[in-house]
């Protein structure tokens, strides 16, 4: 159980929500329920943590049905069920780093960049973000690289030099991603993937967020969301 502290409004049907008691690593997520003890809806909807302070988190979610249409109607001392933290985020490394965000998939990077300054404070950081129509937190990400470009309504992944040496690290609709790997490969890049999927239970139980990669079906909630670009097959 959880608190939330804020749920604003930052783009149309776009929320970020700050809850208590909500520790994570970045690239983590929490299966959150809007409404503790009722069974409406009767699943949680995987949301990933947009940022982290101790253990408060803030949840990145756009609103495309009942689940995530109650979620952005609690409020400051509302409760909400939060479970988590859940899978295999993102590592940090030693070396530059490069995020390529598309639409909401921009919700694992900002903590990833974040928890990376603070490591490394000496690297450099590029973000490249997309979006097919209104833009938000973009001036949050400026803030945080060396490097920050915006692609409206065009394709992020044009914009993105995968020849210059760093951990590239994307997250975004499944042809987004697909580009960033075909590019990544061509140039030999290090390249990390976070995919999103429907799920049930978020632990690893249902199977019902399977993916396949070249070693067989993986579950997304349990052995990722995070994977090497090179094992998945998209």
């Amino acid at each position: 159980m959880a608190v939330v502290l804020e749920n604003k409004r930052v783009a149309p049907d776009v929320y970020l929500m700050r809850l208590t008691d909500t520790p994570a690593k970045p690239g983590q997520f929490y299966m959150l329920r809007p409404l503790p003890g009722s069974l409406e809806p009767l699943l949680g909807r995987p949301i990933s943590v947009f940022d982290c302070e101790g253990c408060e988190s803030s949840f990145l979610y756009r609103v495309v049905g009942k689940g995530t249409e109650l979620l952005s109607q609690r409020r400051a001392s509302d409760s909400v069920d939060a479970v988590g933290p859940l899978g295999n985020g993102f590592p940090l490394e030693d070396r530059d780093l490069t995020v390529v965000g598309g639409g909401i998939g921009i919700a694992p990077l900002y903590y990833l960049l974040k928890a990376h300054r603070a490591r490394f404070p000496g690297r450099k950081r590029s973000a490249y973000l997309g979006f097919s129509g209104d833009s938000f937190l973009t001036e949050e990400f400026s803030a945080l690289c060396d490097v920050s470009k915006v692609n409206i309504g065009g394709f992020v992944t044009d914009d993105v030099d995968f020849s210059v040496p760093a951990l590239y690290c994307a997250c975004g609709p499944t042809p987004m991603l697909r580009a960033a790997k075909k590019r990544a490969e061509a140039a030999g890049a290090a390249l990390l993937l976070s995919l999103e999927a429907r799920m049930a239970c978020g632990v690893g139980a249902c199977l019902g967020c399977s993916c396949a990669t070249i070693s067989g079906n993986r579950r997304v909630c349990k052995d990722g969301p995070v994977f090497p670009a090179e094992e998945v097959l998209l």
